[in-house]
């Protein structure tokens, strides 16, 4: 796990970062080596991280039906609640990308997962829509630095070779996130009714949330380049090109580095439009247009997540063979192909699922279409590599989140006003893997490179 990669050329221009890249303490004395204790901590809680972000996303997906009911609100409504929550996810991007830039990587975590458990616990008590609202809000806000932050906890420690498939498991976490949401909040809806059932899950999940909050402020390390980065700052020894912005957002903006912010921001869009018009609509269409009943919708939901986690995993083990941006092009290559049959089925009426689903065609279609997302499988990665560390959390997590805003807030929303119908909303999802196919091959690519303090 201590194996480094070869020390990039930028590094050669300062000899503090020779330094720091081979895992001596650079000049202002803070080392930037990693025990494998450590190592085995940053990697917990960076896998922790990415569960609490799918799980968070599909507490509304997943019992939308029923929390529809128990509010007395349709389900244009709860997807209006999605999209606001996308909204407040990107104000969360921004800030608490730039807090773990400036405040440090774990204590950004700790009040990340903390403010997410407080709106879950919160969501399962809401007594009517506009409190059920505010809860979301607070959560999209409050999540908005954990993809960033775990990346760049991961990507600072772990230099080696084999970052791109670790990082790919990582992700992978996301729907192990959401197949525990979705367990979890099946469980109750089967024990104790449908109102009290996605409550009782909502309140569940915020408890856990709070215990794995805590625990990060006392077992979480911080990460050693930014800390040495820190000090640098505090000796007055940063060279006048390396030194940051008291507001990091700025940075991601200036010339060097806008080019790849932009494109890493479509990009994380077009993943989050691919990987959302399935979780958005899958289980209302398997519910209320395919009419089958629950314990079928949910192992159908569950299969999907299989499907993307096999996606994510495998595009994150090619990536560190061929780069990050052909094994992203790959996977948006495939989701494009699920995508194009589903919509062949839906058109042309053949679009039927039964009990028995895996004789159905339509069935294999979505399970391509959910294994669409693989390119998310390196975007972490891919984006961490991109951004030096004084501004890793901030690029990483605005790029992710303005995608998510987008993609799984305002997308979600338009595409069932434009399309009418959950199956063709759903369809739509097609937009996701095509621009990513097309944007991917212009986006900068640093594959493998060492992570140093000063870059």
């Amino acid at each position: 796990m201590r194996e480094l990669n070869k020390t990039a050329p930028a590094l050669k221009d300062h000899p503090a970062q020779a330094a720091s890249a081979s895992g001596a303490a650079p000049s202002g004395g803070t080392s930037t080596f990693y025990t494998r204790r450590e190592i085995r901590f940053i990697l917990a809680f960076a896998l922790l991280g990415t569960l609490f972000d799918g799980a968070e996303l599909n507490l509304i997906g997943f019992p939308l039906a029923y929390i529809s009911d128990s509010l007395h609100v349709s389900t244009i409504a709860l997807i209006t609640v999605a999209t606001v929550q996308g909204f407040a996810s990107i104000l969360g991007g921004f800030v608490f990308g730039t807090l773990g830039d400036t405040l440090g990587r774990r204590r950004t975590f700790a009040i990340s997962v903390l403010a997410f458990g407080v709106a879950a616990a919160l969501g399962g008590l809401a007594t009517n829509y506009e409190i059920f609202l505010l809860t979301r809000v607070l959560a999209g806000v409050g999540m908005g630095g954990l993809f960033g932050l775990s990346f760049s906890m991961f990507t600072e420690c772990w230099q080696t070779k084999k970052r791109g498939t670790m990082g790919g498991i990582i992700q992978s976490m996301y729907f192990v996130g959401e197949i525990l949401t979705a367990g979890l909040i099946y469980l109750f809806l089967s024990t104790l009714g449908h109102d009290l059932g996605w409550r009782a899950g909502y309140i569940a999940i915020g408890l856990i949330s709070l215990v794995i909050g805590a625990a990060s402020l006392k077992l979480l390390p911080e990460s050693k380049q930014w800390l040495a980065y820190q000090e640098h700052r505090r000796n007055g020894t940063l060279p006048p090109e390396l030194r940051r912005s008291k507001v990091p957002v700025i940075d991601i903006f200036r010339p060097r580095f806008a080019y790849g912010t932009v494109l890493f921001m479509i990009l994380s869009t077009a993943m989050f439009l691919t990987t959302n018009s399935v979780g958005a609509y899958l289980s209302t269409y398997l519910l209320k247009t395919q009419q089958l009943p629950l314990d079928t919708v949910s192992l159908i939901v569950l299969l999907g997540y299989v499907s993307t986690i096999i996606t994510y995993s495998t595009t994150g083990f090619i990536s560190d063979r061929i780069r990050r941006k052909y094994a992203f092009t790959a996977a948006c290559v495939f989701g494009t192909a699920g995508f194009a049959w589903f919509v062949s089925l839906l058109t042309s009426g053949h679009a039927h699922i039964t009990g028995a689903f895996w004789t159905a065609p339509a069935f294999w279609a979505l399970m391509m279409c959910a294994g669409g997302a693989g390119g998310f499988g390196v975007l972490g990665v891919w984006m961490s590599e991109f951004f030096p560390t004084r501004i890793r959390s901030t690029g990483s997590s605005a790029s992710y989140y303005v995608g998510r805003g987008l993609g799984a807030g305002v997308f979600p929303l338009f595409a069932l006003t434009l399309t009418g119908t959950v199956p063709f909303a759903l369809a739509l999802g097609i937009i996701g893997p095509v621009a990513g196919v097309l944007f991917s091959v212009l986006t900068p690519d640093r594959t493998g490179r060492t992570i140093a303090d000063l870059e």
